[in-house]
């Protein structure tokens, strides 16, 4: 974790408060929406969410600060989040990754799975985790994660792609690794359809119907 004396920037505070500002692309948006994800004190990892389990998210970097203070009633409590949001006051808010989800569909709608396309399909499905274990009303969503495309993909990329370049990248960039023999049209067909679930929970507030049409699923 950065020290206090090291901190110098807004991805300094960040890695202090373990929180991070995630651009979200989607074909489903006109433009990208920006959420948050941290981990609370007992290194628990969350997606910022309202009490009822709606996904919070900002339109914009210049508003998400100001949203979050004004709906902090609706939001779960993060000491963290908190504890960020007041020391960045005087800094311009930047996102710390991105999920580019247009990108993956159509690379899948291309007949293409190489490492970059690969790495962010098992990223998106590695945030839907952390949000269906935040709490135990997405439990529910599980089945759409367990499904046994989606589950051979993730799989695939960490048992060839990301543990192998983890542990030596000098050796995994001469190696020759097993081609993922997977049918992609069904592939795109599942992932496609995990997107939209993630998304109807995306700035439910309380009290308000989820939503469930493509058309609807633009942040509000």
């Amino acid at each position: 974790m950065t020290n206090i004396e090291n901190i110098r920037t807004f991805k300094d505070l960040s890695e202090k408060h373990s929180t991070w500002i995630i651009k979200y692309c989607s074909e489903n948006f006109d433009k990208p929406i920006f959420m948050i994800w941290y981990r609370d004190n007992s290194e628990t990892e969350h997606i910022l969410s309202y009490k009822n389990g709606g996904i919070f998210t900002s339109k914009t970097l210049v508003e998400l600060r100001k949203k979050i203070q004004s709906e902090k009633n609706e939001l779960f409590n993060s000491e963290n989040i908190n504890q960020w949001l007041e020391n960045t006051k005087e800094m311009e808010m930047v996102e710390s990754s991105t999920y580019d989800l247009i990108s993956v569909i159509n690379n899948l709608k291309e007949n293409i799975l190489d490492i970059k396309t690969t790495e962010g399909f098992a990223d998106f499905i590695s945030l839907f985790d952390d949000y269906i274990n935040q709490d135990e009303k997405n439990n529910y969503l599980q089945k759409y994660i367990d499904n046994e495309l989606i589950k051979k993909t993730w799989k695939y990329y960490y048992k060839f792609i990301f543990w192998p370049r983890f542990n030596d990248k000098e050796k995994f960039e001469l190696w020759n690794r097993p081609k993922l023999e997977i049918d992609k049209i069904k592939l795109l067909t599942k992932f496609k359809d995990v997107v939209l679930k993630f998304e109807n929970n995306m700035n439910r507030k309380p009290f308000a119907n989820r939503v469930a049409r493509r058309d609807e699923n633009s942040p509000r």
